[in-house]
């Protein structure tokens, strides 16, 4: 019977791992459903605040500094091959761009990041749901500004996750500073008593809102991927869980019929006796 007891604690330890995948596809679906509600109002005021731009004629130049890397990645395990697309582009563009400062949402891809060496000058803890975008945001952007004024960076690329449904992203590089917004032609810029201050306002909002769009359809994709990939183990688990059982029935008639040969065997040599 030590097989079946074999059998009976790793059927014991398949249900331990399943309530715990159990739990997290619940959060991730939860944390999913949020993210996926705020992904088209953020994609659309971004877009407002875009023209906005564009009418105020507002601008950030380059420096004569190098080159900055942002890369948005995850900071929970089990989400699929979502990390290693992320950190994969980044690893590539990282030489592309020649030295500079390169920072990290999330402790999985900036372990990936480590483990390709890529040197990491600031790695900050990813936001596991939408609550935690808005202040990571406050001392990203403060950071992201700062060293892009004070070495006088020439340009700031960010590299995340785009989403695009359940369990469906692309590595996406955006370039978030320098720009120049060009005014709409055939529009008249917008009238205000102080442009500059219009200027600086609008620009200020566009990096806020555009890391904060990055930083949510990541959200989105690491989510979605893990609520894939949660299933997919779950689904692996009732597999396994099914095998196992059928085997310690077998195994279970396979005792049983040999406690029943021994049983009449002895039987037998007692009559004979």
């Amino acid at each position: 019977m030590k097989r079946a007891v074999a059998i009976e604690r790793r059927l014991a330890t398949l249900e331990t791992l399943g309530v715990a995948v159990g739990a997290m596809k619940s959060l991730s679906a939860h944390h999913f459903r949020d993210a996926r509600a705020a992904v088209d109002p953020a994609h659309r005021y971004r877009e407002g605040i875009e023209r906005v731009l564009r009418e105020s004629g507002a601008s950030i130049g380059p420096g004569d500094g190098p080159a900055g890397l942002l890369v948005v990645g995850g900071q929970l395990g089990l989400c699929g091959a979502y990390n290693v697309g992320v950190v994969d582009l980044a690893a590539s563009i990282r030489p592309e761009l020649g030295p500079g400062p390169t920072m990290v949402v999330g402790r999985r891809a900036a372990l990936l990041l480590r483990r390709r060496n890529v040197e990491i000058d600031r790695e900050f803890p990813g936001p596991t749901g939408v609550r935690g975008i808005t202040p990571l945001l406050l001392r990203l952007a403060e950071v992201v500004l700062t060293r892009y004024e004070r070495d006088r960076l020439s340009r700031f690329d960010i590299v995340s996750s785009r989403f695009e449904g359940v369990g469906v992203s692309t590595p996406n590089r955006v370039t978030l500073l320098p720009f120049a917004a060009e005014p709409e032609n055939g529009r008249r810029r917008t009238p205000w008593d102080d442009p500059e201050r219009l200027a600086a306002v609008a620009v200020r909002e566009f990096l806020f809102i555009t890391l904060y769009d990055l930083l949510l359809d990541a959200l989105a994709a690491e989510q979605g991927a893990r609520l894939n990939a949660t299933r997919a183990a779950e689904q692996w688990i009732d597999d396994r869980s099914r095998r196992l059982r059928r085997e310690l029935r077998s195994t279970r008639r396979e005792a049983s019929t040999q406690e029943l040969i021994e049983t009449m065997a002895a039987a037998r040599a007692t009559r004979l006796r």
